[in-house]
């Protein structure tokens, strides 16, 4: 294992061990599952065609009623977890980021400009979603807390 996905594996065991983080985690899940866009790496979206795994979690909320589709994403995500769990959430971006651009990326050079990054969209969603199972497997969450009914 990787420092980098040791690093992501604490912050999403963290999230995966409340309530609130758990629920998260799961949109995100969800959200991928569904295959509407791509996931990349730590940041919010990529020109509109593909999201990080907490903006999946966005999207799955909209489509789902827990989140309304205006203001940031991380405000409402922000809302769910609380501002501990969103502070989980931050570092767990920049894990992601680090573990997707230095083990599952392509990277170009270029003489002028900062070297060109292309995410390996594939297997960096194989990665996203066997990490995310294994976090929620994981977690010592009360069974009853574990899937929780939709509202």
């Amino acid at each position: 294992m990787t420092a980098e996905e040791h690093e992501l594996r604490g912050e999403l065991r963290e999230l995966a061990d409340t309530d609130e983080g758990r629920r998260l985690l799961q949109l995100a899940l969800r959200g991928i599952d569904r295959g509407d866009a791509e996931v990349t790496a730590g940041c919010w979206t990529d020109r509109g065609v593909a999201g990080c795994l907490f903006q999946h979690a966005y999207w799955q909320g909209v489509r789902e009623g827990i989140f309304r589709d205006e203001g940031r994403p991380g405000d409402w995500i922000g809302s769910l977890v609380g501002s501990r769990g969103h502070a989980t959430v931050l570092n767990a971006i920049g894990a992601f980021d680090r573990l997707a651009k230095r083990h599952h990326a392509d990277r170009a050079r270029r003489r002028i400009l900062p070297d060109k990054v292309e995410i390996r969209t594939g297997e960096w969603r194989q990665v996203v979603e066997r990490m995310l199972v294994e976090a929620l497997a994981e977690s010592p969450v009360a069974a009853p807390a574990r899937n929780p009914v939709p509202a």
